[in-house]
């Protein structure tokens, strides 16, 4: 299980045009279960992530790893067992195929045929042979998480995967993480702005609003009768 407590990280006027900052930010995140952070562009989803994942430092507070504080010490265990997706993760020029021959080295636990699987189930199967460069945006999406879920990850970080991809792909991608729930009880936390395309298959929600987190709880607790409220937040 990840836990943050009281996250905080700020940005200077010399980073960003504005100053932005994350304040005290609590959250779990818990194997088997699907979580959303809800923000709209700007939020500090991204930020969050980061400070999540370890590639950021907080200015307060602290992530624990089954209660074991995130650091120096205990990072390259914690990112065998934690995926994030959201970052440049392979070699634009070369093949599907050959990035995951690759990479998949460096992950004892990576199951090749399971992958394939993945890759089967969210309809691109056939795309192996094809140089990443020139995939579309979903086909990039699904490759990713079918790598990834494939790993076996106790819990899967995703930064914005639904942004910019057609319905049918979004359906998919979301079936693939589903599955990653149900078949290896990963814990998924998916950032997106889009009410509409989680709202039936999310665990719990939290809500992003400038930084700060303004709600917290399970879909029905969150969304219910708020969800055309959050709707209109997230335009």
């Amino acid at each position: 299980m990840i836990e943050a407590r009281n996250l905080s990280f700020g940005y200077g006027k010399l980073r960003m045009k504005k100053d932005f900052e994350l304040r005290d930010v609590s959250l779990k995140i818990e194997p088997g279960y699907m979580s959303c952070l809800l923000g709209k562009n700007g939020a500090g989803k991204t930020t969050l992530l980061s400070l999540l994942y370890g590639t950021l430092v907080p200015k307060s507070g602290e992530v624990l790893w089954n209660g074991k504080p995130l650091n120096g010490r205990t990072l390259a265990e914690y990112r065998r067992e934690v995926a994030y997706a959201g970052e440049d993760w392979c070699a634009e020029c070369m093949t599907v195929d050959q990035n995951v021959e690759m990479l998949s080295i460096l992950y004892p636990s990576f199951d090749r045929k399971y992958f394939d699987e993945l890759m089967k189930v969210a309809g691109i199967g056939g795309i192996g042979g094809k140089v990443y460069e020139t995939l579309s945006r979903g086909e990039r999406v699904k490759t990713e998480i079918s790598f990834l879920l494939a790993r076996r990850p106790k819990i899967l970080l995703l930064d914005e995967p639904l942004a910019n991809v057609d319905p049918v792909f979004k359906v998919d991608v979301l079936e693939l993480l589903q599955r990653g729930v149900a078949e290896n009880e990963t814990g998924i936390l998916i950032s997106t702005h889009l009410v509409d395309e989680i709202s039936d298959v999310v665990d719990y929600v939290y809500v992003l609003e400038q930084g700060k987190l303004t709600q917290a709880g399970s879909r029905f607790e969150v969304l219910g009768e708020g969800e055309k409220n959050l709707r209109d937040l997230m335009k």
